[in-house]
């Protein structure tokens, strides 16, 4: 399958807990880029649960390291592939504290329960190492973005292709949004207790993904996963 964008992502192992309730909860399968057959409701309303979901949906269960980006000429997948796995082979795979279920705006996430450094870093690293793959900035990106007021950010916008990166990088895993109180609240307080078992150990990043975007849109898939040096 053609695809017109890459990013790398933070995503939970193949097989894990984490991940099958990504697939039944937000109702995508990013190993195979498909629809789950299966979906969790949480005792919700099921219109309610495909409004919180249908926006993160489209990427599956992650946390964004360097966002989604046109491929620039000259380079082919192939070479996207081996780039992240010798990156990864020369970084530490580590852990954090425990995740916690958090707001933002009208957005749920699970967000380390304290900054690190380490996950800073390693995102910064992605953004910078990678971004001769990307294509250069298009007048329709920008548009996409909307109105950027923070200087900063659009100093990022032009120079990496996002502006939520490096002093502006908060990691989060997108699991609900966007809504509006009270429908927000009922899914937070739905999720959190179905996010208990994810909650209670540290939070280990131990590999990094290739996700891909079909041409026409659709649901992105893992394209490669690249591990972390032990």
């Amino acid at each position: 399958m053609a695809l017109q964008r890459y990013a790398i992502y933070w995503a939970p192992e193949a097989g894990s807990p984490l991940a099958a309730f990504g697939r039944e909860w937000l109702g995508s399968d990013p190993e195979r880029g498909e629809p789950s057959r299966e979906r969790e409701t949480l005792g919700l309303d099921p219109e309610l649960v495909e409004r919180a979901t249908v926006t993160p949906r489209r990427y599956g269960l992650h946390a964004t390291m360097k966002a989604p980006f046109p491929r620039a000429e000259g380079f082919g997948e192939a070479e996207l592939v081996e780039a992240l796995s010798a990156f990864c082979a020369r970084r530490r795979r580590f852990r954090t504290g425990r995740l916690r279920l958090a707001r933002f705006g009208r957005w749920l996430a699970l967000i380390p329960s304290a900054p690190r450094a380490d996950l800073d870093w390693l995102a910064a690293e992605c953004v910078t190492h990678f971004d001769r793959f990307r294509a250069p900035l298009t007048e329709e990106d920008r548009a996409r973005r909307g109105d950027i007021t923070d200087p900063l950010e659009k100093i990022y916008l032009e120079q990496f292709g996002y502006p939520g990166v490096l002093a502006r990088f908060q990691f989060h895993i997108t699991v609900a949004g966007p809504l509006a109180s009270p429908e927000l609240d009922a899914v937070e307080a739905a999720l959190k207790p179905a996010m208990l078992s994810f909650t209670a150990e540290p939070f280990a990043v131990e590999e990094l993904c290739w996700f891909g975007e079909p041409k026409g849109g659709g649901l992105f898939r893992i394209v490669s996963r690249a591990p972390l040096r032990r």
